[in-house]
């Protein structure tokens, strides 16, 4: 869990409207807003030289220059001598037990009442078993028995938007009530350490992901301040299943990115985004705030150059990827949250996130403050 420096700052949004934005928010678009937001990271923070030092790939010329050249410069990862020297079988317990704690951590800094959470949606890349993450909270918060309650896994890095869009079709049948959202990861639990660089796939991902954990509370209120989901959209690129797939042993784990990974996400997403905006009557050009997926360097690059942005539009997606790495179902969140921190956007400006993940499948939410 963070410390309280950080948890003072761990939530945003959620405030209670004055009454001059109360007047003002009648005017506003109606919808599921992003009512709330927070993150929770454990204490153990790596360098890049602890990783490759941890993993056994010290002194691997390949290895090490991945490391240098991905974008990442610290991460959040149990790399412990305990915990690496179990199987994947092995450390589940510890996973679903760390997921839980920063789950909470990251629910109570919303500051929300749970007796008004109407659904709750967790989600990561693999499943544990059961009873599900969104169960157990549920259950830790004393929730309301009938709460609806639902468990998404192997979406990954593109699970932002559908999850909200699942919450906003929650919040049309409990328009009076909270539909909270619950991305958790651990990326440690399918790191295992290795002599050499061999497989070059599993090294690619020993370089950039991380764990993380994000909380966000989505309400059919009209909060001032608050970006209202005006329109989401989830693209499958045909025949590309095969570029991110997780590979699990009895022994050990990895997720696998193709090298073409990269190429598939930027090659049409101009004209995916164009006519996304279109129906919104929107250009690229009307964008305050650019939301994007910090999944490596590459991918970053490739979206910035198929959309013809700069990297300083792109600053919050380069600052999550260096200080977290990429943490795969929460990623998202963080950036969003750096662009909310950093930025401050005023109401009238319009944010687009975009998300990348196993599919190959993009995602697209457009947000208006």
């Amino acid at each position: 869990m963070q410390d309280d420096s950080n948890r003072s700052r761990g939530a945003t949004l959620l405030r209670r409207p004055t009454k001059a934005t109360r007047r003002s928010s009648r005017a506003r678009r109606a919808g599921a807003r992003i009512a709330g937001l927070s993150v929770a990271d454990s204490e153990t923070v790596l360098s890049q030289e602890q990783v490759l030092e941890r993993l056994g790939l010290a002194g691997d010329e390949f290895a090490e220059g991945i490391f240098a050249r991905c974008g990442v410069k610290t991460r959040h990862l149990d790399l412990s001598p305990d915990f690496l020297s179990r199987t994947l079988q092995g450390r589940a317990q510890q996973i679903e037990q760390d997921l839980m704690e920063r789950s909470i951590a990251a629910v109570d800094r919303l500051g929300i009442d749970p007796a008004r959470i109407g659904t709750v949606l967790s989600a990561s890349l693999y499943s544990l078993g059961g009873p599900t993450l969104a169960h157990r909270l549920v259950d830790h918060y004393a929730m309301d028995p009938t709460t609806d309650k639902y468990h998404l896994t192997g979406v990954g890095c593109a699970s932002g938007v559908p999850l909200m869009r699942l919450a906003g079709q929650a919040l049309r049948d409990h328009p009076e009530k909270y539909a909270l959202i619950v991305a958790a990861e651990s990326m440690s639990g399918i790191l295992t350490r290795t002599c050499s660089s061999e497989n070059r796939a599993k090294v690619i991902g020993s370089a950039i992901f991380g764990d993380g954990c994000a909380a966000t509370v989505l309400s059919a209120e009209p909060h001032a301040g608050a970006p209202v989901i005006a329109a989401s959209q989830v693209h499958q690129i045909p025949g590309s299943l095969g570029a991110v797939r997780l590979e699990l042993t009895g022994e050990e784990g990895y997720l696998h990115l193709a090298r073409e990974l990269p190429d598939l996400a930027g090659e049409e997403l101009g004209d995916l985004i164009d006519t996304f905006l279109s129906h919104e009557r929107v250009s690229r050009e009307q964008i305050d705030h650019w939301i994007v997926h910090p999944g490596g360097r590459r991918i970053i690059e490739n979206v910035r150059d198929a959309l013809e942005l700069d990297d300083e539009q792109l600053a919050s997606s380069w600052n999550a990827l260096a200080s977290h790495g990429n943490v795969g179902t929460p990623s998202i969140f963080y950036v969003l949250k750096e662009v909310i921190d950093r930025r401050q956007p005023e109401p009238g400006e319009r944010g687009l996130m975009v998300t990348v993940g196993p599919g190959v499948t993009v995602g697209l939410a457009l947000l208006d403050w």
